[in-house]
């Protein structure tokens, strides 16, 4: 129970993208169309109209209503997915509203093809009931297998990838990062910068002066900055970071990817998404 409890509370790994997102939800929707016609469940045999009709309206009810939901939650309510504070629990209960939410379009629709005829508080209540009923193992249990693996395989990835460290070297080098107005240039020598952090419509340059830690804002995107560093140690790593690659001390996995541990800077781990993980990899081993 104790290890359960402390799953609850760790990473979650969720869609980086939201055309992955959709792209994930467009295939619930196939599936339980097509589970629905070829199983006809809760007397569907019996519908004298087109089955399969019916079958494609709940699918579509269920990528209507989860993309809906998943805009509200990461639009209006600004709840980010991406970042350790996502944990399994947040899932489960994010599942769960949306089951709610899905259960009460289908029963909707299922009054409207009875010509609402018994629609009340009774069953309406009751599907709710129901919902959770049916949903919470396959939910739990889902959420769970799926935090393992992710967890699993970038553990693998963060050890293959320490294993695979080039002698770290002292660059002397000084690059020149450019505002894309032009009105700022900061001169660094690349062995003191840190990381370059997305931060709307700047990026934070975290780097070395003096033996302290600093932050410069520059006014541009974090692309530009990857195109102004290409051939140099500094690597993406996220939609949102670059990082010195010789930088790096220790790598560690979990469930949402891996994250960096760099060289006299204790306070902060930089974060490497999936799509960037083979990148950053291919990187390190040519150095």
């Amino acid at each position: 129970m104790k290890q359960f409890l402390k799953k609850l509370n760790e990473p979650f790994p969720e869609s980086e993208t939201p055309k992955e997102n959709v792209i994930n939800v467009l295939g619930i929707g196939v599936f339980i169309t097509l589970f629905l016609y070829f199983f006809q469940v809760g007397g569907m045999n019996n519908y004298q109209g087109s089955v399969f009709l019916v079958c494609l309206t709940f699918g579509i009810i269920t990528v209507v209503v989860a993309i809906a939901f998943d805009f509200f939650v990461s639009y209006v309510l600004k709840i980010k997915r991406n970042e350790p504070s996502w944990t399994l629990k947040k899932w489960i209960i994010y599942m769960f509203i949306l089951l709610i939410l899905i259960s009460q379009a289908n029963y909707l629709y299922i009054s409207y093809l009875s010509g609402f005829n018994n629609v009340g508080w009774i069953d309406f209540r009751g599907m709710i009931t129901y919902t959770i009923c049916v949903g919470i193992f396959p939910v739990v249990f889902s959420g769970l297998v799926i935090q393992i693996k992710s967890n699993q395989k970038n553990q693998i990835q963060a050890a293959d990838l320490q294993n695979n460290f080039p002698k770290k070297e002292i660059h002397h080098e000084v690059v020149h990062l450019i505002s894309d107005n032009k009105n700022q240039n900061l001169e660094i020598p690349i062995n003191d910068i840190f990381y370059i952090e997305a931060m709307q419509n700047y990026v934070s340059v975290c780097y070395l002066k003096n033996g302290k830690i600093e932050k410069e804002l520059l006014r541009n995107t974090i692309k530009n900055m990857e195109t102004q560093l290409d051939s140099t140690v500094l690597v993406r790593c996220h939609r949102s970071f670059i990082v010195n690659s010789d930088l790096i001390e220790n790598v560690e996995g979990n469930a949402q990817g891996l994250r960096l541990s760099l060289k006299n800077f204790e306070d902060f781990e930089v974060p490497v998404s999936r799509k960037y993980i083979p990148i950053l990899k291919e990187i390190i081993k040519s150095s």
